[in-house]
């Protein structure tokens, strides 16, 4: 098997620092332990160092190590360092056997390369760790020109022997560590992919939350928090600000489990559309709520996924068509009662003024259809042309006289004269009837309606005002959307199909101006219609 590294067991390390300074931090232990030798030889055994070949065997372990900072291994065949640990077996075989029995131990060093060599997958190296010593001490009295006799190469192979276990041990260890290192590689670079997996099917379903315009909830079996998204958080936060039930707890804290939706999915209750509404009255939210349980791998629940959808708008629209169906049906009745009723009475005798009645309560209907055709319409045609704004506005008071008088209702006018502008005189007579149609519905009887109109800033100004029911804030941030009535209204039985403020706000914002309304419960309210653009 083929092994490019200069110390397998340290590849990574060795890898990160170059192949130089691998090789030179493989030969430096060898170099320190002969110099520690060196320095001891000297202090006790400085004879020995007057040996020319010994000095020059001293001389070649530098130069060796010199070698290794030197040459240019990158450029080098990649087997090319095993020469050093291989020129060590034979420079320490000469140094013990120019050093004598000083230096007889001199050979345990050749571990150092032994270990070098054997720490590697390929066998050639292994067996050049095992065969290197022998060579390195047996070729040295040889190369020297020493006798050798038979005892003595004995006592000479015994080392090398040693050393071959050293080898082989080093060789198994190194294999194992390796393998080990290549397992955990692999389940470190798998474990990396699997985080990487995970990170992208967390953004995955983050995304996904975050996309769906419903609230998300997953609990675990004890109701706390796995997962939410940001309309939940935001649902939950609003519900905590509202007076009434929160159905985002799972407990009410005073039985075990409440019936709220979090409460029944911590019961094992799994449920679609459940309807429950936050607060009593405005503002109110409304949601449409479903549950389901998920289960661990023996079956039993590990927690629930709850998704609330946010459904106020849906039900109030509902509610609203609810309440226009009923408020346009009475209506709609009351006056073809009426013409009907009279019709028969025209059967048994004509009266002239039986037919007027027919004829008012005909017009009655004939307004409620336009004005319905009227909020239907996308585009509402304006055409202007140059208008006495003040005999307008005088002719709409006057046409309400008749209306007013019979709830015993005074209308005082403040009405500048002379005030003109481009309008169209329809359209802007159309929107001041509602106004003061719903100032006189609205008021009590024997009250005052105030209608004034005074130029200001290159336009006008036009307000009526009355001392009628008024509105609370939430019912005036409601009232000029269609169909809507407040529920004194309702519950007085007021007739009106609340068209009266949008119509008159569509007429307005269609010419460019601006309707603003200011009312208090028991007080009255104000329009004004704002034309000083």
């Amino acid at each position: 098997m083929q092994d490019t590294s200069v110390f397998m067991p340290l590849d990574d390390f060795f890898g990160n620092i170059g192949r130089r300074k691998a090789i030179f931090l493989c030969q430096l232990p060898l170099t320190l332990a002969m110099g520690l030798i060196i320095l001891f030889v000297l202090l006790f055994s400085p004879e020995t160092m007057a040996d020319a070949a010994f000095q020059l065997t001293l001389a070649v372990h530098v130069l060796m190590l010199v070698a290794c900072v030197a040459l240019p291994w990158n450029k080098l065949p990649p087997w090319s360092f095993v020469l050093i640990p291989l020129a060590d077996f034979l420079v320490l075989g000469l140094t013990r056997e120019l050093g004598g029995p000083v230096l007889s131990v001199v050979t345990l060093l050749m571990v150092f390369p032994v270990i070098w060599l054997a720490v590697s997958a390929s066998v050639t190296r292994l067996i050049l760790a095992i065969a290197g010593p022998l060579a390195g001490i047996i070729a040295s009295p040889y190369i020297l020109g020493h006798l050798v006799e038979r005892a003595e190469l004995i006592r000479m192979i015994v080392v090398p022997v040693i050393l071959a276990g050293v080898a082989l041990t080093a060789h198994l260890v190194a294999g194992v560590v390796v393998r080990h290192r290549d397992i955990q590689i692999r389940k470190d670079r798998e474990l990396v992919r699997l985080h990487k997996a995970t990170q992208d099917h967390q953004q995955l379903l983050d995304a996904v939350l975050e996309t769906v315009n419903v609230g998300v909830w997953a609990m675990d079996a004890n109701g706390d928090d796995i997962l939410t998204n940001h309309r939940f958080r935001m649902d939950r936060k609003s519900a905590q600000q509202i007076p009434g039930d929160n159905p985002f707890l799972t407990s009410d804290g005073i039985t075990e489990l409440s019936d709220s939706p979090a409460g029944l999915a911590m019961s094992g209750r799994s449920f679609t559309n459940k309807l429950i509404r936050v607060g009593n009255n405005n503002p109110q939210m409304i949601f449409s709520v479903a549950a389901r349980q998920f289960h661990d791998g023996d079956g039993r629940i590990k927690g629930s996924v709850l998704a609330f959808t946010d459904v106020t708008a849906l039900v109030t629209a509902l509610e609203a068509k609810d309440k226009f169906v009923a408020t346009v049906s009475h209506e709609l009745r009351t006056p073809l009662t009426s013409m009907l009723g009279y019709l028969q009475l025209l059967d048994d005798e004509p009266n002239p003024a039986y037919l007027r009645v027919i004829e008012r309560n005909a017009q009655r209907l004939l307004t409620l259809i336009n004005d319905l055709l009227l909020v239907a319409s996308e585009d509402l045609e304006i055409r202007r042309k140059p208008a006495n704004l003040s005999q307008l506005m005088d002719r709409a008071s006057r046409a309400a006289e008749q209306e007013a008088s019979a709830k015993g209702i005074v209308i005082h006018e403040q009405i500048d004269a002379g005030v003109e502008a481009e309008v169209d005189a329809g359209q802007f007579t159309r929107a001041v009837e509602q106004l003061l149609s719903n100032a006189i519905k609205f008021s009590p009887r024997g009250s005052e309606v105030t209608v004034a109109l005074r130029r200001q800033n290159g336009g006008f100004i036009c307000s009526i005002s009355d001392q009628g029911l008024g509105m609370t804030p939430e019912e005036q941030e409601q009232a000029f959307t269609k169909f809507f009535r407040s529920d004194q209204a309702m519950k007085t039985a007021i007739p009106g199909a609340g068209l009266g403020l949008s119509i008159s706000k569509a007429i307005v914002e269609a010419h460019g101006g601006q309707i603003d309304l200011e009312s208090s419960p028991g007080k009255g309210t104000t329009v004004t219609l704002n034309m000083t653009h």
